[in-house]
């Protein structure tokens, strides 16, 4: 077993919004789902897939089309292979939040909990925001108090929202419950 370290950048958000985790190369492609839905802090509200080289891998919810692989069933190791290997995840078909996963590089296992992030940057977007453009929007009417929709946004969210937020504590404390979190997701899915 090898331990892969991989950037996961949302593109077109402007700053940037990444996470870096390690994952061990054992687990499955659901499992690195799971991990990404819990590094961004997002719900599994949504489908997704994850589309590498001329591959799609994704959910039984997708598997109707012959062309998609069951991500239960494919390693990571099967398919992430060499350093610097690009590939997408792609979460919410309406949103279209895509991300660019690259293998940094692989890391010998130490004794600690896995998967789990090392580094990131900046608050991810809420759920349903409408996508870059409306995540745009949001953190324009959040940033101004004075906004005519600022209140009624401010409890759309829930609170105030700081998009240079970052925590690697809070992110980690769930991934110490991962193998929980990714088995009650799954129990979701398929009911």
């Amino acid at each position: 077993m090898s331990i892969l370290e991989l950037k996961i950048t949302l593109l077109d958000t402007k700053p940037s919004v990444y996470r870096t985790i390690h994952i061990e190369n054992t687990r499955t492609f659901y499992d690195l789902h799971v991990a990404i839905q819990i590094a961004f802090g997002w719900q599994d509200s949504h489908l997704h897939e994850f589309k590498l080289n001329d591959e799609t891998i994704g959910p039984k919810t997708l598997i109707e089309d012959a062309k998609v692989l069951e991500e239960s069933d494919i390693l990571l190791s099967q398919k992430i292979v060499f350093q610097k290997q690009k590939f997408f995840y792609i979460y919410d078909f309406g949103d279209h939040w895509e991300h660019k996963i690259e293998l940094v590089k692989f890391v010998e296992p130490k004794k600690t909990f896995y998967p789990k992030c090392i580094k990131g940057a900046r608050n991810a977007p809420p759920e349903d925001c409408g996508g870059v453009w409306g995540f745009e929007e949001f953190k324009e009417i959040m940033g101004d108090r004075k906004h005519p929709q600022h209140k009624e946004m401010k409890e759309w969210y829930g609170g105030l929202y700081d998009e240079e937020f970052f925590s690697l504590l809070l992110i980690n404390e769930d991934f110490k419950h991962f193998d929980t979190i990714a088995k009650e997701l799954k129990e979701y899915e398929e009911n």
